[in-house]
């Protein structure tokens, strides 16, 4: 540990009641360790107990069962009862590491006498009665913690607004249960507490910043008003870690509606979920749901179509077809499946379809008899909101039950099945994959390879969307909470198919800077759209993440004006010109080994999976060195290489960036992968260029 953080921030006096206090709260852990230790090995052994009175009494409990179900219900209760002591137990342990991080001495409206709050990682009391020696930072008198100076303040209750004054407001640094130092503050958290914490290197996953949490991130994380939250926010500015205690703060605080079960996270891919994953359990609660959209694509075009996958779409784009019409054309397709006009031609198209899909004819069957405008006007009219390709079925169904009640006689399934079919060969084609080749040849366009092979990765969720308008779909009922990062990836397309898959509040976060296209637009129109007046829009601006030098830096590459570069120095980045390829890669293993004693992680990032594969087999003899594919399931610590897009919303001690030459990064696309490989490094940033540099580089080494 660095001695500065040895020397105390107040009066001696203070040091020793602060640590006195920690002592006194120590002991109290310990004790209530032990206890709930002696009651889990109690409750333990109770249920073994239960289970072997189960066993040895199933033959004879009555026929009907209830003793059956009124033993298994006991022993599950005992069960659940046994898993929330291990959840409190192992908070207790974490604790006694760090019990707290801050204090406030709030003076109540009408009161002389303030009341002290010391604010942790989650509650702890010694008894059930008893005031909390740590509240957790998300109870609602722990928000005045990160969003207000001494002075008036006030806090949300279940009670309602309540309002007072802060007259003391302290910050801690406990680590092995020592009191490392601690700092009495009149500002926000104090930015040299947070320079601190924003130097130490990179763990190997994402860490918790309950501790640092600044007043605007705070906002968003508390906010319950708004039922689609929508976050613009700079690289480094915390989305990824504001998104994840936003969800530990709902779930803290609607027990009663919400579980982890009712949250889904759509996440760029499995790298990035494993990245995140410990996230949780640090803050309290157990892991969420996540998936790509990716998966539920297959989930959706199973059985329909197989399909490119998104990153073997931009594997094409970076790599660039030798023929320039071909590359021109594609692009030029991409760009009109992620337009609003698209969607909205999509839409219409569906409108328009009944008066092309349908050959209305009279059905006859037995007594059965309907003309053809009979079926029309049902149809058209009078089922008129079921989805297209199920209306037939609905207007058997009517069909079937006139025809039941003016005969008093029942249909069987085999009767009923045919009049079904009979309606439904009335359809021109119910082929989903067909419908949209004549959708995209209505529009004037070519669609030969729709219907065959692999579907092209820009057509899979116009498809999808197609599928969901003609069949429907009934919105996932057990999500009730909805988060989706990286939101500048998805197109108008697949928005409003999340729209019509999940109706409930959502989450969305992301940076417009971050797009990987070579066209970026805003997303704001699309999503105010879809969504209307129930989305709200916030802008996080201040960037955290990186070192001044490398955020400012980073910023230059894209023109970037509108951020703010929190004031944490180091190093200038490095710019390497080396005459060929080897000697590159020389210059960039020397400097990874002289870094590796102290960077806890290290990434070498590249434009594509093939310059990934060719830089870990020139350094996997010479580096310990893993190498992260788009199939890859975990994360790596250490030295890792990847393609830069697999590293979105991930972060390292230090970057290095091989080839950056003018051939390799000359185009709009190019530049946001600089861009985005850039903005990962915390501490150290080296860029090395085997040729001529590329012109997005100032003109001489830093």
């Amino acid at each position: 540990m660095n001695e500065e953080y040895k020397q105390p921030a107040c009066s001696s006096t203070d040091y020793r009641l602060e640590e006195e206090h920690l002592t006194m709260v120590l002991s109290k852990l310990d004790t209530a360790i032990d206890e709930l230790l002696a009651h889990l090995t109690a409750k333990q052994q109770e249920i073994v107990k239960m289970k072997q009175y189960y066993w040895d009494s199933v033959n004879e409990f009555d026929e009907f069962k209830y003793e059956d179900l009124a033993n298994r219900q006991m022993i599950d209760a005992e069960i659940d009862a046994a898993q929330e002591g291990s959840v409190k137990l192992h908070l207790y342990r974490r604790l006694k590491d760090s019990p707290y991080f801050g204090r406030i001495d709030f003076c109540y409206e009408g009161e002389d006498t303030p009341e002290t709050y010391y604010i942790g990682v989650g509650n702890f009391s010694p008894r059930k009665s008893a005031e909390p020696l740590i509240f957790d930072w998300r109870a609602p008198v722990a928000g005045l913690y990160y969003d207000y100076d001494k002075g008036p303040a006030s806090f949300e209750a279940p009670a309602g607004t309540i309002s007072g004054e802060i007259t003391k407001k302290m910050q801690y640094k406990i680590a092995g249960g020592r009191l490392l130092y601690m700092m009495e503050s009149d500002i926000k958290i104090d930015d040299d507490i947070l320079i601190r914490e924003l130097s130490l290197h990179a763990d190997a996953r994402l860490k918790s910043i309950v501790s640092t949490i600044q007043r605007e991130q705070n906002q968003i994380i508390r906010n319950r008003k708004d039922r689609i939250l929508v976050v613009q926010g700079c690289a480094g500015s915390g989305k990824t870690s504001i998104a994840l205690h936003r969800v530990a703060y709902l779930l803290y605080n609607n027990r009663k509606e919400l579980s982890a079960k009712n949250i889904l996270i759509l996440s760029p891919n499995t790298i990035f979920s494993d990245y995140i994953s410990t996230i949780l359990p640090e803050l309290g609660e157990v892991n969420v749901s996540e998936m790509s959209f990716d998966e539920l694509a297959e989930k959706e075009l199973a059985g329909i179509a197989g399909f490119e996958s998104r990153y073997s779409r931009l594997e094409y784009l970076l790599t660039r077809p030798y023929d320039p019409e071909v590359r021109a054309a594609r692009e030029q397709k991409i760009r009109c499946r992620n337009s609003p006009e698209f969607l909205e031609q999509l839409e219409a198209y569906v409108r328009e379809l009944p008066a092309e899909l349908v050959d209305y004819r009279d059905l006859s069957y037995k007594k059965i008899y309907r003309d053809s405008e009979a079926i029309r006007a049902l149809f058209e009219d009078k089922f008129r909101l079921v989805p297209l390709l199920k209306r037939m079925s609905a207007v058997a169904a009517y069909i079937i039950d006139e025809e039941e009640t003016l005969t008093g006689k029942p249909f069987d399934g085999i009767e009923s099945g045919i009049v079904e079919r009979k309606l439904c060969e009335m359809y021109r084609t119910m082929d989903i994959r067909s419908l949209y080749a004549r959708f995209l040849i209505a529009s004037g366009e070519e669609a030969s390879d729709i219907m065959s092979g692999l579907l092209d990765y820009e057509d899979v969720y116009p498809l999808i969307y197609l599928k969901n308008l003609l069949l429907g779909t009934s919105p996932d009922s057990d999500i009730r909470h909805l988060v989706i990062d990286e939101m500048q990836d998805y197109s108008p397309v697949q928005y409003a198919l999340i729209h019509r898959m999940f109706r409930c509040p959502m989450t969305i976060l992301g940076d417009e800077a971050q797009i990987m296209d070579d066209t970026p637009v805003s997303i704001r129109p699309t999503l105010s759209k879809i969504f209307g007046a129930s989305a709200r829009f916030l802008t996080l601006n201040r960037s955290y993440r990186s070192t001044f030098e490398i955020a400012s830096f980073a910023g230059r590459l894209i023109g970037q004006t509108d951020v703010t570069y929190f004031e944490r120095h180091g190093e200038e980045p490095f710019i390497g010109q080396y005459p060929d390829y080897d000697s590159m890669m020389e210059a960039m293993r020397t400097r990874i080994t002289q870094e590796a004693d102290q960077a806890k992680t290290i990434a070498i990032l590249c434009r594509t999976a093939k310059d990934a594969q060719a830089v870990w087999e020139a350094c996997s003899s010479f580096l310990e060195i893993s190498l992260q594919t788009a199939d890859s399931a975990s994360f790596h610590s250490g030295i890792t290489v990847m393609p830069f897009y697999l590293a979105k919303g991930l972060e390292f001690d230090s970057v290095h960036i091989p080839g950056v030459t003018k051939e390799a990064y000359h185009s709009a696309l190019d530049r946001q992968a600089l861009y985005i490989s850039c903005t990962r490094a915390l501490h150290r940033l080296s860029l090395y260029c085997d040729g001529k540099k590329s012109s997005f580089l100032p003109d001489a080494a830093l």
